[in-house]
């Protein structure tokens, strides 16, 4: 009896590892930021090349010279100098190429090409479809393909952005995400918020399945975000993390587990 008393509670104990195992690789707190941090990179990228586009003054907008704005954009907006180029078809194809540039609010080590389809409606509404294959930014590789609307009300920027992509966080998580957020940020100081909802599949060692967030951070330049992600994982569980603007961020989950998390940012 003693024998199978001790059989039985070396299984019991196995299958509570191997489950706790499960959710520590693919529901971390740790790879919950990582997939917020990338997507938020993604973000910044279309945030860097649609900025501007708008061409304050220009009296009729239309794909031609929305698409040069762009073009021109990129060489002042990019560091060091001659690390980014642009160029345009004349009907709304943009290539830039990015080897170790430095971008606006917080973009750092950023190399790759990104194609740009860019499109303007009749009211003068700009959209852009964005791809891109083993962009580095901010630490992050990522494969993408993003459609982006841009608006400008008064003195607030929009970028509404549906976005499917994958690659690897800035801690080594594959991610594979899709979904809506919308990135907004004044022109005259260097923060943007982040807000949406995307599922993302994480591809942990023990199981993989598709999970939701909801997402709504604030950050100035490279400094720390304030806001909160709340992520529904595996079996039920809710996480909850929150950002205070310090590099440590506070997270708890629906079963009572809680800790910190520290953040890549100053």
């Amino acid at each position: 009896m003693r024998n199978i008393l001790l059989a039985s509670l070396a299984a019991s104990l196995a299958l509570t590892a191997c489950v706790k195992r499960d959710t520590t690789d693919t529901d971390s707190a740790d790879s919950i930021v990582d997939d917020s941090d990338t997507t938020e990179a993604e973000g910044n990228v279309m945030m860097a090349t649609v900025d501007g586009a708008d061409a304050s003054g220009i009296a009729a907008l239309d794909t031609p010279s929305v698409s040069a704005r762009i073009v021109s954009n990129v060489g002042v907006r990019w560091m060091p100098a001659g690390c980014a180029t642009a160029t345009s078809d004349g009907n709304g194809n943009v290539k830039i190429d990015l080897n170790d540039c430095t971008g606006p609010r917080g973009l750092v080590h950023v190399t790759g090409e990104i194609d740009l389809a860019v499109s303007v409606s009749v009211s003068g509404g700009i959209s852009v479809h964005a791809t891109a294959s083993g962009l580095d930014v901010n630490a992050a590789t990522l494969d993408l393909d993003a459609t982006a609307d841009y608006a400008v009300v008064g003195g607030q920027h929009t970028l509404t952005v549906q976005s499917t992509a994958s690659g690897t966080g800035p801690r080594g998580t594959s991610i594979d995400h899709q979904g809506d957020y919308t990135v907004s940020w004044d022109p005259t100081n260097a923060c943007r918020s982040i807000t949406g909802d995307w599922s993302t599949d994480f591809a942990g060692p023990n199981r993989s399945a598709e999970r939701s967030n909801a997402v709504d951070l604030t950050r100035c330049d490279a400094g720390c975000p304030t806001g909160s992600i709340t992520h529904h994982g595996l079996l039920g569980l809710v996480i909850n993390i929150t950002f205070d603007g310090t590099n440590v961020a506070q997270w708890s989950t629906s079963n009572g587990l809680s800790g910190t998390v520290n953040l890549r940012c100053q």
